[in-house]
């Protein structure tokens, strides 16, 4: 695409950003959250390992082709960053500042439900990833790294595509330093097997068709191909013919899943000249999910309503206090102006006791009195006991009580009243 056909590509420096948060890595490098102050919005900077000048070149004319996208099925650009993460002790760094996806990407949900989204959720994925490729190929531009991961998810778990055309930078700089551009394993499952056979291999848009038919499966059935299998056993396989297991797909669950069975059968055929374009792609993923699209709302508001559970008990498990765990509070001294409480009768003889397991989640406790105040946090519960001499804690343990003499308090009064007890009365039966 000629420079003519550019427009002015913004470049975003650190008094634009503020309240920096790292979200995450890949093989491209650190992926940030921060506060775009003149946008006044969340934005997504993706910081990029490279080390040539060819590898800054391919990165600015990559973002050039995704800023001036517009698909809502691809991931916006903003503008180039250059900056130093907030901190001027760090090295400048350079990346790409991107619109922020709150939802995650496909491989983040496909995990946290264990297993496919509902159907008319599923069907509109594939036709969203189905619409964003298309536009990418009409730009010529090449995705090479199509995966669950790469595809991100808005507020309405609507699918746009992202990390596009950057395996080759990714590539580059792996030949430059010697590392690994990707977790091999991963990306390994969905690359075509003419990538795999010969080292002379030319990426193609059938490329991104066979990555595409993996991803269809993925996304049906909720698994990631090839799991457990070693890497090396994957990369010979797939040119032999091998592909993801069909067998756990019932085609007659619902409508339009055989045609879809069909549809990725035909992007991960052994000859690229055989896939099919994506336009042709699209057309089919339209009519299966237009089979759907009555149940959409109500999947997208129950998936939500999952991840939002999901949250919510993550943060239950948790247990915030004001007051630190096992905090011993003063003694609390009082004035006594009444008569002398009653002595309880502690045990005569010493013996293990035993106590028996209490309900959960509190402890079994056994206190044995005397005149002190403490506060003690078992288990994450604050339990609050007056005149305790120790806690038992626990179910499968023993405390032994001793009885100990009795010592008249220095404050005591040489003689009580008729109602209460000497030392050297009988105790009334």
């Amino acid at each position: 695409m000629g420079d003519s056909f550019c427009i002015r590509f913004d470049v975003i420096r650190d008094d634009s950003l503020q309240c920096w948060t790292n979200i995450g890595s890949g093989g491209f490098g650190e992926i940030y959250r921060a506060k775009h102050t003149t946008l006044g919005m969340d934005v997504a900077i993706k910081l990029l390992h490279y080390k040539d000048s060819k590898s800054a070149s391919s990165i600015e004319r990559e973002a050039h082709l995704m800023f001036q996208g517009g698909n809502p099925n691809v991931i916006r650009i903003f503008g180039l960053y250059e900056g130093r993460v907030g901190e001027v002790r760090l090295p400048l760094q350079t990346g790409l500042v991107m619109e922020f996806m709150p939802k995650g990407s496909v491989a983040d949900l496909l995990q946290t439900l264990a297993g496919p989204p509902p159907w008319p959720l599923t069907f509109r994925m594939a036709h969203e990833i189905g619409l964003g490729m298309n536009f990418l190929h009409h730009l010529s531009l090449l995705h090479l790294d199509l995966k669950p991961s790469n595809v991100l998810l808005d507020d309405s778990l609507r699918a746009k595509l992202t990390d596009f055309g950057l395996s080759r930078v990714a590539r580059s700089v792996s030949k430059c330093t010697g590392e690994k551009s990707e977790d091999e394993g991963g990306t390994l499952s969905y690359m075509p097997p003419e990538a795999l056979e010969s080292i002379n291999y030319k990426a193609s848009k059938a490329s991104d068709v066979y990555s595409y038919g993996v991803l269809l499966w993925s996304i049906v059935t909720g698994k990631e191909p090839y799991r457990g299998a070693v890497s090396s056993l994957v990369r010979f396989r797939i040119p032999q013919g091998d592909r993801p297991d069909l067998t756990s797909i019932d085609r007659r669950e619902t409508k339009g899943l055989d045609d879809m069975v069909k549809l990725m059968t035909e992007c991960w055929h052994q000859d690229p000249s055989r896939r099919p374009s994506f336009l042709n792609c699209v057309n089919e993923t339209e009519k299966i999910f237009n089979l759907h699209k009555h149940g959409l709302n109500d999947a997208v508001y129950d998936v939500l309503k999952q991840l939002d559970d999901d949250v919510s008990s993550g943060l239950k498990s948790m247990k915030i206090s004001c007051e630190p765990h096992n905090e011993i509070r003063p003694q609390v001294s009082s004035c006594v102006t009444g008569p002398p409480p009653q002595q309880e009768t502690a045990v005569s003889y010493t013996k293990p006791i035993k106590k028996e397991p209490l309900p959960r989640p509190a402890p079994a406790v056994t206190p044995v009195r005397t005149t002190q105040r403490q506060t003690s946090t078992p288990g994450g519960v604050h339990i609050s006991m007056s005149n305790v001499f120790g806690v038992q804690i626990g179910n499968n343990n023993t405390m032994n009580v001793v009885q100990k003499p009795r010592q008249r308090h220095r404050t005591a009064p040489s003689s009580v009243s008729s109602n209460s007890y000497s030392e050297n009365s009988p105790k009334k039966p």
